[in-house]
């Protein structure tokens, strides 16, 4: 009596701790509120039961403390899932019965069986095992048995005899019938066409894939494959055999047109990269291409499972390829200037000059030669500039010659050649005059003194601008560039051998530039400057006089040349009409700026503008020019123009 006060007592402190409270009339939405510290955890299990109306049986070795704290109230089903978390973390589970569950050390749970009306009864019974071996069974089963149960495997009859309760009986009985299952190894017959059979079942072999219990045979009368095993055996060995049962020299023809590639050159390709696919141990068969340059195709002979990869190789090789617009610049201005003062006097005694000052400078007559040919009656040439010259009226008498002069001369050239080409093809553009030059003479005398058959040999060169480029697009859209730049124009000097001095600047270099970059490819800065001074000793230095005795000339001169260059990358067609739209609108301008103005006076000035503005170029290329021409002076009607793109 006392003992049960004490647990009503501790029932009623524990109440005071934990507090169920009802929120509605309804059982169902009882709500409860917890807040445990080091419970006693069988005290912990009766709240549980009075709280969801379960009942539990609890093993002897359930002990501990248990510590839940719960700001809120909780539902039944929130708190019975606080209780199994509780039982979780002391190692401890529910084997759920029919009236009551029990609460045992997970360690002997898998011992243990739902409970029922005759669970606890202790019974021996015959378990038939037909299909598997026993020993596979009693590794099974064994380690589920309590300790107190017997198992006792019969070899020879194929049985088990198990002594245990009712309930673990009908659990291991329905454990045993789940395992006791036929084996299913179905045979499967795979006929082969094309290969050996016995040559596939090597190869299966080798790859290791037959597990234990399943088989591979070669059938050598039908040439088939007999397989025995389960579904995945059988899947990989099907694939497998079909992979390896080709036809052989199965080998097909194709045509394959070109866009953009050359069919040669294409061909030279494709061969060499299956030469190197056969190097590689990976054999490339009969494989034919022979390229047809009339409509650019290559006509294939392959095997038939290396066809496909040939076509995807052809029509990735044959893509539109880019092309690149390359503009330069050559910049040139030069200017030169030059200045010349001198004094000549002499006696003249018989034609000769006997006494003065005489001077040699370039550009300039000499005294004994203006003498000369005044006593002589030629005409004398006494160069640019002012001049003041007096001469004997006969063979003695008195001469001078004062000859000054400055001038200047000044050369700009300004070229802007551009040249559109594809990408890694080489291209020219020459802009020049083919001038002869002679390079030898030959006369043949003959027996008389009158020459026979004179000749020259001449070389004609090109005296202009010459751009040679090679582009290459790399894969950041820059541009590498093989370029050759010559501009050649002629001085309208002649050279003491004979023949015209010519002016070249030329330049080779490969480059580097940013697609729409601008690049300078060479420069030069020149400043250079002379002069030529002659006196006569001592009476050149006298005051106001000294000039008399000297002459002077000096030159100067200073050039610069650039060139620049500037390649745009060009993708598509969309991209090229706007750029030669652009490029004619400016034409356009530049023809109307330079043509000569038209007074509307005989004879009238023609009108020389590019008949193409832009908007439209695809018109004919006689558009604005023959049409008006024949309309204006009543010429009989011309032919239909041709029409560009369907106009």
């Amino acid at each position: 009596m006392a003992h049960w006060i004490r647990l009503r007592a501790a029932w009623a402190a524990l109440m005071l701790i934990v507090g169920v409270s009802i929120l509605s009339p309804k059982a169902v939405e009882a709500q409860v509120e917890l807040n445990l510290r080091d419970a006693d955890l069988r005290s912990f299990v009766e709240i549980v039961s009075e709280a969801t109306g379960r009942s539990y049986v609890l093993d002897p070795a359930v002990r501990g403390t248990v510590t839940v704290l719960a700001p809120d109230d909780m539902t039944p089903a929130e708190l019975n899932e606080v209780f199994l978390s509780v039982l979780e973390l002391n190692r401890l589970t529910i084997v759920q019965g029919d009236g009551s569950d029990r609460i045992v050390a997970m360690s002997t749970a898998r011992e243990l069986s739902p409970g029922g009306a005759d669970g606890g009864t202790f019974e021996t019974r015959v378990i038939k095992v037909e299909h598997i071996p026993l020993s596979d069974v009693v590794e099974v089963v064994r380690p589920l048995l309590p300790a107190e149960a017997v198992l006792t495997p019969v070899a020879g009859s194929n049985m088990l005899i198990l002594s245990d309760r009712g309930q673990n009986h009908r659990r291991i009985e329905a454990l045993v019938r789940r395992l006791d299952q036929p084996k299913e190894s179905p045979v499967e017959i795979m006929r082969l066409r094309n290969a050996n059979a016995a040559e596939v079942l090597q190869v299966v072999q080798a790859m290791d894939i037959i597990p234990e219990g399943s088989s591979v045979t070669a059938d050598q009368r039908s040439n088939a494959l007999v397989i025995s095993g389960p579904p995945s055996l059988r899947r990989q060995v099907r694939t497998l055999a079909s992979r390896l049962d080709t036809q052989q020299n199965n080998t097909v023809s194709r045509a394959i047109g070109l866009n953009y590639a050359e069919a040669a050159a294409m061909a030279d390709v494709v061969l060499r990269s299956l030469q190197n696919q056969s190097q590689d141990g990976q054999p490339s068969g009969e494989i034919r291409i022979v390229p047809e340059p009339q409509t650019n195709t290559l006509l294939i002979t392959a095997p038939l499972e290396q066809m496909d990869d040939i076509h995807a190789m052809v029509r990735y090789l044959d893509r539109r390829p880019s092309q690149v617009l390359v503009e330069a610049v050559i910049f040139e201005m030069s200017v030169e200037a030059f200045s010349d003062l001198s004094v000549q006097f002499g006696a003249i005694l018989d034609a000769a000059v006997v006494g003065g000052a005489q001077f040699s400078l370039s550009g300039r007559t000499s005294l004994t030669n203006l003498v000369s040919g005044v006593v002589s009656g030629a005409a004398v040439d006494v160069g640019d500039g002012g001049v003041i010259a007096s001469a004997p009226s006969g063979d003695s008498g008195l001469a001078a010659l004062l000859t000054a002069v400055a001038s200047s001369r000044t050369t700009k050239l300004l070229s802007t050649p551009s040249i559109m080409t594809l990408n890694n093809e080489e291209a020219e553009i020459v802009v020049a005059q083919n001038v002869p030059f002679v390079t030898g003479s030959f006369t043949s005398t003959g027996d008389g003194s009158n020459p026979e058959n004179p000749f020259q040999t001449i070389e004609r060169q090109d005296i202009g601008l010459t751009l040679n480029v090679t582009p290459q697009i790399n894969a950041d859209r820059t541009v590498k560039m093989v370029i050759k730049q010559e501009v050649s124009t002629l001085t309208r000097n002649t050279a003491s051998t004979g023949g015209e001095i010519t002016s070249k600047r030329a330049l080779s270099t490969s480059v580097l530039v940013n697609d729409g970059n601008v690049v300078m490819l060479g420069g030069l800065l020149e400043n250079g400057s002379g002069s030529e001074k002659q006196a006569v000793p001592g009476l050149s230095k006298l005051p106001l006089v000294g000039g008399l005795f000297r002459g002077k000339n000096a030159s100067k001169s200073q050039r610069v040349l650039l060139v620049l260059l500037r390649p745009k990358v060009v993708n598509s067609e969309e991209e090229a009409k706007r750029l030669s739209q652009a490029l004619a609108r400016e034409a356009k301008a530049a023809s109307l700026a330079i043509q000569p103005a038209d007074e509307g006076n005989y004879p009238r000035s023609p009108q020389g503008g590019l008949p193409f503005d832009g908007a439209d170029l695809n018109q004919p290329f006689d558009a604005g020019f023959v049409d008006d021409v024949a309309q204006s002076r009543n010429f009989p009607p011309l032919p239909t123009r041709l029409r560009f793109g369907g106009n």
